[in-house]
């Protein structure tokens, strides 16, 4: 059976609506503030006491900015104005997060004339409110602090959170009513030239790094840069180690290395009893499993993880721009868009791998490309003999140099590095947050998918036609380069095994004003669901998603991001944490649950666990 789309629409109505108290709560629900069941001041006090201090009020950073605030400051004002639409702010703060609409964007910053800083007139007429932002936040710091978190939340009976650097599409950083254990500063990065799994002799060591929980991207690359090594992570410099490997965790390295998921030799996790636990293929394989992949903020609270390294390899990156100079002729776009896609397949056996992107009229300020899409990427080779790139793209721009300057305008160039982390770090800058209401599909996309440009040509440009009445702020398409053949191949790791046959991880992202309500907002979000997602979906039927960058409202979720590997999830999900202390939109076991009209989440009484295992 699946509930999720209806589950779903509880979610919005519940997200949007003011919060109404209760005097009793059912048990079969959270409690929030309001409720005789909502923890104190004085339980709070002595969390705060148990945490050494390190207990702190959930403050919209932006509560500043509104002379309705006790805090309201002019000039602390101006910092967060300046710096709103940097991923690094919000991941330095305990609470916000780098989508703020997801927590209802009841707070943004606002101009002395009350709009709000993505030009929302009435804003400061609106006010600013916790929204769904969590009430406190434990700074968690050691491993101490996370236990005292945990066992709290269970305790209370009220919704845990977690949150690194807030870097999610789906607002799975943020929880209405919630106690968030906020893990940015749980540092520390430590090199293993040979690495052996706690109580788990192994024939070989690894060459490996223990990475803390509030470390990034960056982080750990330089740190293995140090060590003329690489691991396997994100693109962006912001993003979390753990929360990007949890659900897979693809990288501009990942389509030779293998998925973040592939590289995980260890991790120590609190699991909702409030127990620290090392786990690996020795000690308790099956959470470990479920770790590898499964997703973050589900099965506990990962501290730290210990991951494979290699040598860094010599690097180079192939830069490509193709833009059509005639708009009133995007057949011809779509149509040499879909035969360079067709040769996708050819490009990685070669060894190419990255990003890329397609952007709609007017999206690179400064080019003058105005009125036609453009596509752009950088694609990574490593430790290939120079020429290679050159060599494997030789066809296609024999394919295309006819048309240069008259029907469209590219360019292709070739640059080499000395090792991987030269490559990345030439290339990299912080990523623009905050910009807007957005909404994610996408689909793995194997070899086959791609074999007739004349049916992908039509997909793509179906995807790209306005729907009458849709208002939106824009489209983009990321065709990404980043799966690994090999990636759940054995059943090692928990992932779609959809992954190792992809070639592309296609994503569509459309925006939409973050003034818009989630009901207002609702449009959006069917047409993702039921013309873009269903149209990549009928390029590969049995296929699958990643659930980090996904629908969160495919009503198919269960089998599109985990395949089926989903009913042992739900069953590990059930073993480490019966009493659902954690929670989030679309991840395993989410189906029993759903927020009511008030933003409570309750029980779902007519869900069956035990269907779920008969289903999937």
């Amino acid at each position: 059976m699946n509930f999720t789309y209806l589950s779903s629409l509880l979610l919005i109505v519940g997200l949007v609506e003011a919060r109404p108290t209760n005097d009793t709560v059912d048990q079969d629900c959270k409690c929030v503030p309001g409720d005789t069941c909502w923890p104190s001041p004085a339980d709070f006090s002595s969390l705060n006491d148990t945490l050494s201090g390190q207990l702190v009020q959930g403050i919209p950073p932006a509560s500043v900015c509104y002379s309705t605030e006790p805090n309201y400051n002019e000039k602390a004002c101006e910092v967060v104005l300046a710096n709103w639409f940097s991923s690094t702010f919000h991941a330095s703060d305990p609470i916000s997060i780098g989508w703020p609409w997801w927590a209802n964007n009841s707070c943004p910053p606002i101009f002395p004339n009350g709009t709000s800083i993505t030009g929302d007139v009435n804003a400061g007429n609106k006010g600013c409110s916790i929204g769904s932002f969590p009430v406190y936040s434990v700074n968690a710091t050691t491993e101490a602090h996370v236990v005292a978190a945990v066992k709290f939340a269970k305790e209370k009976n009220i919704r845990l959170n977690v949150k690194s650097t807030g870097h999610s599409f789906q607002g799975r950083s943020t929880a209405f009513g919630s106690l968030s254990v906020w893990t940015h500063n749980m540092r520390g990065i430590v090199y293993h030239e040979d690495f052996q799994p706690e109580s788990c002799p192994l024939n070989a060591t690894q060459m490996a790094f223990t990475i803390a929980a509030g470390e990034r991207v960056r982080d750990l690359y330089e740190a293995a840069n140090e060590h003329h090594a690489i691991v396997v992570a994100g693109s962006a410099q912001d993003v979390g180690i753990i929360g990007h490997f949890s659900s897979g965790g693809h990288g501009p390295l990942s389509s030779t290395y293998g998925l973040g998921v592939d590289n995980v030799l260890e991790a120590r996790i609190v699991t909702p009893d409030g127990e620290v636990r090392t786990v690996n293929p020795c000690n308790e394989p099956d959470l470990f499993w479920a770790l590898r992949g499964g997703g973050g903020g589900t099965f506990g609270v990962l501290v730290s993880v210990t991951m494979k390294a290699y040598p860094s390899p010599q690097s180079s990156r192939h830069t490509f721009f193709m833009s059509l100079i005639n708009p009133d002729n995007q057949t011809v776009f779509w149509d040499l868009v879909a035969y360079i896609m067709s040769e996708f397949p050819r490009l990685k056996e070669g060894g190419m791998q990255g990003y890329s992107m397609l952007l709609p009229p007017g999206a690179i300020p400064g080019l003058d490309m105005k009125v036609s899409w453009t596509w752009l990427w950088g694609f990574n080779l490593y430790g290939k003999p120079n020429g290679t790139a050159e060599a494997l793209f030789a066809p296609i721009v024999e394919k295309l140099n006819p048309l240069n300057g008259s029907t469209i305008v590219f360019s292709s160039s070739v640059e080499s590095y000395p090792d991987f982390f030269s490559l990345w770090n030439s290339t990299i800058g912080d990523e623009a947050v905050a910009v807007g209401g957005a909404t994610l599909g996408s689909r793995l996309l194997p070899a086959e998918s791609l074999e007739d440009p004349e049916r992908l040509s039509k997909v793509l440009q179906n995807l790209t036609t306005p729907s009458e009445g849709h208002v939106t702020t824009g489209q983009i398409l990321q065709p990404h380069f980043v799966a690994n053949n090999e990636t759940g191949r054995d059943g090692s790791v928990s992932v779609t095994p959809a992954w190792g046959d992809a070639v592309l991880h296609f994503i569509i992202a459309e925006g939409f004003p973050d003034k818009d309500t989630f009901s207002e907002a609702q449009p959006v979000f069917k047409r993702m669901t039921y013309e873009h997602v269903a149209a990549l979906k009928s390029l590969a039927p049995e296929s699958g998603a990643y659930q980090n960058e996904a629908d969160p409202f495919d009503p198919n979720w269960q089998y599109d991001f985990f395949g089926p590997n989903y009913a042992r999830l739900r069953k590990i999900k059930e073993n480490y944490d019966p009493e659902s202390v954690l929670w989030c939109i679309s991840c395993v076991g989410s189906e029993t649950w759903a927020p009511d009209e008030s933003g409570r989440l309750c029980k779902v009484p007519w869900a069956d666990p035990e269907s779920f295992h008969d289903d999937l």
